[in-house]
């Protein structure tokens, strides 16, 4: 028997296994730009964009749709898509998600003024202001408690950032509470850099931080082994590490 022919095939397979092993992991969204959102027909942004590298990474492809935010996470949920983007940590969502180490986008909410202004981290003084916020989000059970407490002196609350933003500049409110880099595109997309300010905290040069809350991308269990949930991670921290999340970011808003 001529052990040539054998031999040859045996040295196809461990050359080519990996890519025989590669697949295409089917992620789920909601639109939400700059982090998610469709141009010229294809899903991009800030999210998506850093998910596309970090499983690049680790030797497969990927591929997203933007759905409804129920949607995304009963379809994952269900395994009928291998992960969702931006989604935050809770106990009923760890039934059916694995989530990584690594955070994927920090969501971190802030106010914005029409005029420069900065406020003490009690915000002290926010009596005398009008505040916009958008319908359906949570702002922290500490800032929340401060708005169902009419600490403020109204509350306006809208669909939309680019609504706030219109009330926000035509006067209608003093001050409106948004997710830091959506606001920042909407503000750059509507031409408003010099119209709308982040509110900076009192003695300091730095935004006020109201909250801070960590997403990640939630793989599904029924699809996804658990290893390679970690190795996900570790290319994410990779791309921190070595400048490649900064300049995706950057790419996308003005900080």
């Amino acid at each position: 028997m001529n052990p040539i022919p054998r031999l040859i095939a045996i040295l196809c397979v461990a050359v080519f296994a990996p890519l025989l092993s590669a697949q295409t992991f089917q992620f789920r969204t909601l639109k939400n730009p700059p982090l998610e959102f469709t141009r010229n027909g294809e899903v991009v942004g800030i999210a998506v964009d850093l998910t596309r590298e970090a499983v690049r990474r680790t030797g497969h492809t990927a591929e997203f749709e933007i759905r409804p935010w129920k949607r995304v996470l009963y379809e994952v949920a269900k395994g009928d898509a291998d992960g969702a983007l931006n989604a935050g940590r809770s106990d009923e969502r760890e039934i059916w998600g694995l989530y990584p180490d690594e955070v994927l986008i920090d969501e971190t909410y802030v106010l914005f003024s029409s005029q420069p202004m900065a406020l003490p981290e009690d915000l002290a003084g926010v009596e005398k202001l009008s505040l916009g916020n958008q319908l359906g989000y949570f702002y922290g059970e500490k800032f929340h408690n401060q708005v169902t407490t009419e600490r403020f002196k109204s509350v306006e609350t809208t669909l939309t950032i680019e609504k706030n933003l219109e009330k926000l500049v035509a006067h209608r409110t003093d001050l409106f509470i948004g997710d830091l880099l959506p606001t920042l595109y909407y503000v750059d997309q509507l031409g408003l850099d010099n119209r709308v300010h982040v509110v900076r905290r009192e003695g300091s040069q730095q935004p006020l931080v109201v909250s801070v809350s960590p997403t990640y991308v939630a793989f599904s269990r029924k699809t996804v082994d658990p290893q390679y949930v970690e190795t996900f991670g570790a290319a994410l921290r990779a791309m921190k590490q070595d400048g490649t999340y900064d300049r995706i970011v950057d790419a996308y808003i003005k900080r």
